[in-house]
């Protein structure tokens, strides 16, 4: 069983259309687990609309589900929202409610951990 994290994703891999990456720190927390923080902010220098927020909230999700389907069976995927007090989305988990807002940014964090399985 491997139990390291072999594969990494650059900065494009978490781009999404309609939005600008100003900021991307990574940080690897112990051989078990590395976490990826992004701030999303528009392209238009205003804010998102509650729709832009869905649209964006929903793609977020979807890269982490496409980045969980890249990994090895025993790293997970999560994704937390720094500005919704936390909230995490777990990879492939489909129960996930959020009242959708203006926001002038969307700030989230990429978990990545190793699962053990005996």
């Amino acid at each position: 069983m491997k139990n390291v994290i072999n594969k990494s994703f650059e900065i494009k891999d978490y781009a999404i259309d309609g939005s600008q990456i100003n900021g991307f720190w990574m940080t690897l927390l112990d051989k078990e687990t590395l976490t990826t923080e992004i701030i999303y902010s528009p392209d238009n220098d205003g804010t998102f609309d509650a729709g832009e927020t869905k649209r964006m909230i929903q793609e977020i999700i979807k890269k982490c589900d496409s980045f969980r389907s890249l990994l090895q069976e025993n790293i997970n995927c999560e994704v937390i929202f720094k500005d919704l007090d936390d909230l995490t989305y777990i990879a492939n988990k489909g129960n996930f409610e959020v009242e959708y807002k203006e926001m002038d940014e969307i700030r989230v964090v990429y978990r990545f951990h190793i699962e053990y399985y005996i």
